[in-house]
């Protein structure tokens, strides 16, 4: 339950990070509460979070079925991140965080200040890690600029080995760019003998592409990807399961009864993204983690005059959200398709070539 604190540490060291006095008694003060708060199931909160998921947009260019910003059924305004917004959230925060994820809903290359987002990341000393479809690194320019900005890890969303496989959830992307642009990145980054970022493919396993595990593996060592992730499908609807969930059951994350299906796992009263994570929208609604898609549980909004994220994440309403997901957590919709208490939402992680 406790992240350990020697990994952590060791594997920010090779992103650079800076460990300042300040970010690691922080790292050991919200682990200790953390701890604490489970055992005596009180809402213990000392210190901050030590990963930060930042919103760049929440538009995107795809329509995978079942994304919300991909299937148009997101209900919350569509818009993108303003730099100056973005450079008061890390003012604020930034000198306890380790780590800034550059995503949540949408395709965060739309927004065109993206860039400026990564390099202020890095000024800070922090770590970054942002998750793409690939579609918007279309010139050699381009990515070196991203290169560049001292983006440390570049996941690249992609669960197919052709076209056909690809575009059936991945609807209205296209493979061959995905693939030049995958290739393009990787040539780059050894011109400039840029130990970062590091390259990792998501393949996520469907009924439609269970059989590419194994091309999937050599394609990734041919373009010289360094991490190749395999992770399970997350569904809404019954319809869905039947047409997405692979028949392989290692490869799901539910079981199937029947029309019905269900996490394998129990919904525990228990969530550790409530003291280790947090999610800021690109409007600066700040909502407990990614799976509150529609931001149907927001604690305040960060650029609000008078509001910053410190007093937030310890306001009423957080602290209450924390309450209810250690007394009654099913309660809470989002919480009974979530992946906390999961055994591992990836069936494996395969590191193809050393950084």
């Amino acid at each position: 339950m406790v992240v350990p604190l020697r990994s952590i540490i060791k594997s920010l060291r090779v992103f650079n990070v800076r460990l300042t006095k300040k970010r690691i008694i922080n790292l050991f003060k919200i682990n200790l509460s953390m701890l604490l708060s489970r055992i005596t199931g009180k809402q213990i909160i000392w210190g901050y979070p030590i990963f930060l998921m930042v919103e760049p947009t929440n538009i995107c260019n795809l329509k995978c079925p079942m994304c919300p910003a991909g299937n148009r059924d997101m209900k919350r305004e569509q818009g993108k991140l303003n730099l100056k917004n973005y450079k008061k959230l890390l003012d604020d925060i930034g000198d306890y965080v380790l780590q800034v994820q550059l995503w949540n809903q949408g395709e965060p290359f739309i927004n065109k200040s993206f860039l400026d987002f990564i390099r202020y990341t890095k000024s800070k000393g922090l770590m970054v890690v942002t998750s793409t479809n690939g579609h918007f690194i279309r010139s050699d320019e381009e990515a070196e600029q991203l290169i560049l900005s001292g983006l440390d890890q570049l996941i690249f969303s992609m669960d197919g080995t052709d076209q056909e496989t690809y575009e059936k959830y991945r609807i209205g992307g296209n493979y061959n760019l995905v693939i030049e642009t995958l290739e393009r990145i990787a040539q780059i980054k050894d011109n400039l003998h840029s130990k970062t970022p590091l390259i990792e493919l998501q393949f996520i396993i469907f009924k439609h592409n269970q059989e590419d595990i194994d091309k999937i593996i050599e394609l990734g060592k041919k373009k010289k990807i360094n991490r190749l992730s395999f992770k399970t499908a997350q569904v809404y609807s019954s319809n869905q399961a039947k047409i997405f969930l692979p028949d392989d059951i290692r490869y799901s994350r539910y079981s199937i009864n029947g029309h019905s299906y269900k996490l394998k796992s129990d919904i525990r009263n228990w969530c550790k993204r409530l003291w280790l994570n947090s999610t800021v929208n690109w409007d600066g609604s700040v909502s407990p983690c990614c799976f509150d898609k529609d931001a149907d549980h927001v604690f305040a909004n960060v650029f609000e005059n008078g509001k910053d994220f410190k007093s937030i994440w310890k306001n009423n309403g957080y602290m209450e959200f924390r309450k209810t997901v250690m007394t009654n957590r099913k309660v809470i919709e989002m919480c009974t398709n979530c992946t906390e208490g999961l055994h591992q939402p990836y069936t494996r992680i395969i590191e193809i070539s050393d950084l």
